[in-house]
């Protein structure tokens, strides 16, 4: 499954293999990256989702990656384990975590504030 949407003026691609996402999850994602461009509002050029869900049941059968490309360069993130929704949210505080880093010393450091 592919979805591609805008997120206030950001490219959304959400990739899915083996897996069907549902509204809800879809709508979790838009919020997690909703609050990333509170913080770093345009900046972010695209937010790629890639979930996938392996065939064969084990710890990690599930992994969520999402990068976000940014002026210079993109950051990108991933997780691997059983729960969508708390990939979800390690993935966005690695996010956050790359974006404070990266333009803590630019003109975008008063978000940080």
């Amino acid at each position: 499954m592919e979805d591609e949407q805008r997120l206030d003026g950001v490219g959304l691609n959400i990739q899915a293999v083996n897996i069907e996402v549902d509204d809800d999850f879809r709508d979790r994602i838009v919020q997690s990256l909703g609050k990333l461009r509170r913080y770093y509002s345009g900046d972010v050029i695209i937010a790629e989702v890639y979930m996938r869900e392996e065939a064969h049941p084990g710890p990690n059968e599930k992994s969520l990656r999402i990068r976000c490309g940014v002026p210079g360069t993109e950051v990108f993130a991933e997780e691997s384990g059983q729960n969508w929704d708390a990939m979800l949210n390690d993935v966005t505080a690695k996010l956050k975590r790359q974006l404070e880093h990266k333009f803590a010393n630019s003109q975008n450091s008063y978000r940080n504030r």
